[in-house]
C-alpha cells in the first residue's frame, strides 16, 4: 500500500470502554447532588408546667366519680357470679385439648365475641338439631 492511500488510524484506548469479560462493570458518571442538609429541629412550644392537680378531686382519671368505698375486684367478681347463678346461669368448667382450644380461640377472634358466647351458640345449635329430629 502506498502512503497516500493509507490513512492514519487513532489507537484504541481501552480505558474508555467496558470490557465484556470484566467482572466489575464501570459505573457511568452521574452528576453529584449535594447531600441534604440537616434540618433545624422545629421549635417546640414551651412546655406547660406540671399541674399540681392532674384530675379533678372526686373523679377518676377517666372522669368518672369515685366510689366512697371502693370494692375490690375479687368481691365484684364473686357478686357478679352470684347474680348470674341466681338468674339461672350455670357454671361449667371445660378442659379442652390444645387443638380444640386453638380452634375455639380462632372462632373468638373471627366473630369477636367471648368464649362463653361461642360455646353457648354451638350448644344451642346442637340442641336445636336434636329437638328438630324428635
Amino acid at each position: 500500500m502506498s502512503s497516500k492511500t493509507q490513512s492514519k488510524q487513532l489507537s484504541l484506548e481501552t480505558d474508555l470502554f467496558v470490557r465484556p469479560d470484566a467482572t466489575e462493570q464501570a459505573k457511568p458518571d452521574q452528576p453529584k447532588r449535594p447531600k441534604p442538609g440537616k434540618r433545624a429541629p422545629a421549635k417546640k412550644a414551651p412546655a406547660l408546667p406540671e399541674s399540681q392537680q392532674p384530675f379533678l378531686p372526686g373523679l377518676s382519671r377517666r372522669g368518672r366519680p369515685r366510689l366512697p368505698n371502693p370494692i375490690p375486684p375479687t368481691v365484684r367478681a364473686s357478686e357478679s357470679r352470684r347474680r348470674r347463678t341466681e338468674a339461672g346461669a350455670k357454671r361449667v368448667e371445660l378442659v379442652l385439648d390444645r387443638s380444640v382450644a386453638d380452634q375455639l380461640d380462632a372462632l373468638v377472634e373471627h366473630f369477636r365475641v367471648s368464649r362463653v358466647e361461642v360455646i353457648a351458640r354451638l350448644i344451642s345449635k346442637a340442641a336445636g338439631k336434636l329437638v328438630a329430629k324428635k
